[in-house]
């Protein structure tokens, strides 16, 4: 039994220590936090926003900024004098309860009162701020009272000694400058009585109109004296010298002087925008009438230095359509002329009429301009730009009409070396035919016949064609082409036969002295004898006897050879 009761003990103290523990902990924590809190609401109490508060009784407030700080400071106070007093209260009462260990209970209202603590902190820092504002807002409002005030006197000081810049505009300037003291008479009425809310109204729209009139100010001036001094000055200038220009025959692509009055009209609308106080619109008018002075101007400019260009080259280029027009006359004769002769395929004649007519085109042109510059009037700038194109088409019509002329005078050139060519080509091959006449050949293939009659065919008629009244040198050059790829192959087939045919006489004559001790030879020789009479195919009779006496004698087909073209060196291939 005592053995049981002991174990039980031992659980009882262990559970009692831990216990004590735990309460002797929660305890000393929720008095430190009680503690705390006390502290925190000491610091509220004693805090010297309120005698920055007592402070503000210096700063005149009224309207509704009082209003709103009013609220503000007596729930601060509120706060101060009642609810925290009452929380502290409440604090020294739950240290009882905290040494009575109900701690739940000291939890809950621990709680509770955190939340209010934190209450009276945002609204001890909002209070601090209002103040802080309505202190900075006395400030800034003492300074703009002090800067509007001199800033107004300076505008009035501009509009009463220079009223004679604004023109029309001075009767709205003076009304809006006194709308402007007015509003700011108010606005100085909420400052100083400390309504800061009212006055930060004002402000705005005074600060934004006051800047409104300070600019028209200072843009005004200029753009007044440019519509009643400079534009008109401008104006005068071009209509008479414009009317100058027209009386020494000077033309225009458009009427100055309705310009002028189309002008003078936009300046009439700038001034009633002036007097309007539209100064946006009026300077943007003002820009356009600038750019249409500017274009004034430059018409003019362009029109007495286009005169100056203009008498300059006009000479130059009536020398200039002459020596074309007599450059034209010549090829156009040089061009009927050879077209008796020759057929002219590369368009030749139809590219020279072109040209003629470009030219004429160019001459009519010439004398309209002339016409018109003889009666008066004529637009100098226009003249100028036709006159750079005529002598643009000119360099043109001279460079073609060289090109054709040049083209065309070789033609001749060509003929004669065409002519020379058949010439050539007529003596080649009857010089061919004498080489195998001198032989005394029994005959010739007929496939060499028929090809050497096809290319004296051709040669006779190439001299046909040379003959004719009216010649095709681009046809002719291509027959002399076909001409002279076909004479080459005939004079290689004719020197294949002469040198074949003799070769083989002279393989025959060799192949005598085996014909007896070699019957295969004599054989041999027979064929090529058939073959060099019945048949004229010299290459093959040679190759025949060649081959043959070559077997009894090797070597001996090269070393005739050799001899034959020894013999007749100019025969070597």
């Amino acid at each position: 039994m005592d053995r049981m009761i002991t174990p039980i003990l031992s659980v009882i103290v262990i559970v009692a220590v831990i216990g004590y523990a735990t309460f002797f902990y929660l305890q000393r924590k929720y008095l430190h936090e009680i503690s705390k809190q006390q502290a925190q609401i000491s610091s509220f109490i004693e805090s010297s926003l309120n005698d920055e508060l007592a402070n503000m009784k210096e700063i005149h407030l009224s309207g509704q900024t009082r209003q709103q700080f009013e609220e503000t400071r007596q729930s601060y106070l509120y706060s101060v004098n009642h609810r925290l007093p009452e929380i502290s209260e409440r604090l020294l009462e739950l240290q009882d309860v905290c040494k009575q260990y109900h701690f739940i209970q000291v939890y809950r209202e621990l709680k509770v009162i955190t939340l209010k603590t934190q209450a009276a902190a945002k609204l001890e820092n909002k209070t601090r701020a209002e103040i802080t504002g309505l202190k900075k807002s006395n400030q800034l409002h003492r300074q703009k009272l002090h800067e509007l005030e001199q800033r107004y006197q300076d505008l009035r000081k501009k509009l009463l000694a220079k009223n004679f810049s604004y023109g029309p505009s001075i009767d709205k300037l003076e009304e809006n400058l006194g709308n402007l003291e007015n509003t700011f008479d108010q606005y100085a009425n909420f400052a100083q009585q400390g309504d800061y809310i009212q006055a930060d109204q004002v402000l705005n729209h005074l600060e934004k109109d006051t800047d409104v009139l300070d600019n028209q100010l200072k843009q005004i001036p200029k753009l007044y004296r440019s519509q009643k001094n400079v534009y008109p000055d401008q104006l005068a200038e071009i209509l008479s010298s414009f009317q100058q220009l027209t009386a020494q025959k000077y033309g225009f692509k458009e009427d100055l002087a309705v310009k002028v009055k189309e002008i003078q009209a936009q300046i009439g609308e700038n001034l009633v925008d002036l007097k309007d106080l539209q100064v946006s619109v009026a300077t943007k008018r003002d820009q356009e009438i600038t750019g249409k002075i500017d274009q004034l101007y430059d018409q003019l400019e362009q029109e007495f230095k286009a005169r100056r260009q203009v008498e300059k080259t006009r000479q130059q280029l009536s020398q200039f359509i002459q020596h074309a027009r007599q450059q034209q006359h010549e090829l156009m004769i040089e061009l009927d002329r050879l077209s008796q002769n020759y057929s002219f395929n590369h368009h030749e004649m139809e590219a020279g009429r072109h040209l003629g007519t470009d030219l004429k085109k160019i001459e009519n042109e010439f004398s309209v301009t002339s016409q018109q510059i003889r009666e008066g009037l004529p637009v100098y700038s226009e003249v100028w730009l036709q006159q750079e194109t005529q002598i643009a088409s000119l360099q043109q019509i001279e460079k073609k009409q060289s090109e054709i002329n040049q083209s065309i005078q070789g033609l001749w050139h060509e003929e004669q070396e065409a002519r020379q060519a058949a010439q050539t080509f007529d003596l080649e091959i009857h010089q061919l035919h004498r080489k195998l006449a001198k032989q005394n050949l029994p005959g010739l293939p007929k496939t060499y016949l028929d090809f050497f009659l096809t290319v004296s065919d051709e040669i006779e008629q190439l001299l046909n064609d040379l003959n004719q009244i009216k010649i095709d040198l681009d046809q002719i050059n291509k027959s002399l082409l076909d001409i002279q790829a076909d004479l080459d192959k005939l004079t290689e087939k004719t020197n294949d036969i002469s040198d074949s045919a003799a070769l083989a006489e002279v393989l025959l004559q060799y192949a005598n002295r085996y014909k007896i001790r070699y019957p295969e030879v004599a054989q041999a020789a027979n064929q090529a004898d058939q073959l060099f009479n019945q048949k004229f195919d010299y290459a093959a009779s040679l190759e025949k006897i060649a081959t043959a006496v070559d077997r009894v004698e090797p070597g001996a087909y090269k070393k005739l050879e050799n001899q034959y073209y020894a013999q007749n060196p100019v025969k070597e291939h």
